[in-house]
């Protein structure tokens, strides 16, 4: 076997062995679901709707942060993760904003966009507790 076949041999093993080592890595760090707690959140969300009440809201409620966790959670969202699903030409669409107080004391934040049938999970499920909470004040 000539030099050169040998070297782009073991060339090429190397590189195999690397891309198995990365595969690895990415699945052992990759967090899990997230199981934090949340301490309280701001929320508020808009939509082009006259009269529409756009203003922040905070709240502490622990079934309310319960609630949101258990959203979280299944929803595998991670602090830190944003979601933000924007279609062009959509009217009507509800933003939907959070900023959340986690147990540890840092603050992340979360914001969707929810229009039309075609939103992730997260997005509709943050969307409808939110606006539950909002119609229940």
């Amino acid at each position: 076997m000539s030099r050169a076949r040998k070297a782009a041999l073991w060339i090429g093993g190397a590189l195999v062995a690397v891309a198995i080592v990365v595969a690895i890595v990415i699945v052992v760090v990759r967090p899990g679901p997230w199981t934090g707690t949340i301490t309280s959140v701001t929320y508020r969300q808009s939509q082009a709707v006259p009269g529409f009440d756009d203003s922040p809201k905070t709240t502490t409620d622990p079934q309310q942060l319960d609630a949101l966790t258990a959203v979280l959670r299944d929803d595998g969202w991670h602090p830190g993760a944003s979601v933000v699903e924007v279609r062009p030409g959509c009217a009507g669409g509800v933003t939907t904003g959070l900023q959340l107080t986690l147990g540890d004391g840092t603050k992340t934040m979360l914001q969707t966009y929810s229009c039309g049938r075609d939103n992730s999970r997260l997005t509709t499920d943050v969307t409808n507790l939110v606006s539950g909470w909002r119609k229940s004040q």
